[in-house]
């Protein structure tokens, strides 16, 4: 069980870490904290990552934070901690996490299908089916399923695996018979994230876009080869990109 100290233990740790940079009063500040580290990091344990995986990163994070800390900065240590504890695990994410960039879509997706997994097995006392979980998240059963092959995408094989050759052959890797890099990877997910959520504007308000951020228009030179004003190319400009905005949005993981 966690300790619990009251707030003036906490301000004479934080002195005594001060004036002694003792290590045993340094796992007394941590032991203090570790509630926030926990809270912290089960904002992110729908993520792919064992949650006992994101508490020691996070309390590493925490190990970090108090070591840097500065009481004349004016911030509570539990203030100055919480970046460096979320950076931490963001690091851990990048490192460690998805290899392949997904669409914004697909990621939202497959967060609410593995929320609602673990809630339907909560409730039903067994693994939900596929139906089971459309009803609760609200897609298709093709959505669904797409979600179960993001799974194959978490950990590639390594571009240095050698494969055996036919007849005999040399081993070769898949680095081998890789052309060069195509510098358009790289914005792929975004493309695709930006082509469904055009799916949200109509065709006029699309035109709009093309023209201005495409074909480099002004508003007033789309109004004229729209035969519309440049009041109402405005509305429907300003329509349109608060659609892709709401469409791009990923919601936060409590």
């Amino acid at each position: 069980m966690t300790a619990k100290f009251s707030a003036l233990e906490a301000e004479k740790l934080l002195e005594l870490w001060q004036e002694t940079r003792e290590t045993s009063i340094r796992d007394q500040l941590v032991a203090q904290h570790l509630p926030l580290v926990n809270r912290l990091c089960r904002r992110f344990q729908y993520l792919g990552e064992p949650l006992d995986d994101l508490i020691q990163v996070g309390t590493i994070g925490l190990i970090k934070a108090i070591n840097k800390y500065d009481p004349e900065r004016g911030n509570k240590l539990a203030a100055f901690a919480i970046p460096v504890v979320v950076g931490e695990i963001k690091n851990y994410f990048r490192d460690h996490g998805w290899a392949v960039k997904l669409p914004r879509k697909l990621q939202r997706q497959k967060l609410l299908v593995d929320r609602s997994m673990e809630a339907l097995t909560q409730q039903l006392g067994r693994s939900p089916t596929v139906p089971e979980i459309c009803d609760a998240v609200g897609i298709t059963e093709g959505e669904v399923f797409q979600t179960f092959e993001v799974e194959r995408y978490g950990r590639p094989l390594s571009l240095d695996a050698e494969h055996n050759g036919d007849d005999g052959q040399v081993a070769t890797t898949i680095l081998d018979r890789l052309g060069e890099e195509d510098p358009d990877l790289e914005f792929l997910a975004q493309r695709m994230d930006l082509k469904m959520a055009l799916g949200d504007v109509d065709p006029r308000e699309q035109k709009i876009l093309y023209l201005k951020f495409y074909s480099g228009l002004s508003q007033s030179a789309i109004a004229r080869q729209m035969g519309i004003s440049q009041m109402h190319v405005s509305r429907l400009q300003r329509s349109a990109l608060a659609k892709l905005k709401q469409s791009l949005l990923i919601p936060a993981v409590d």
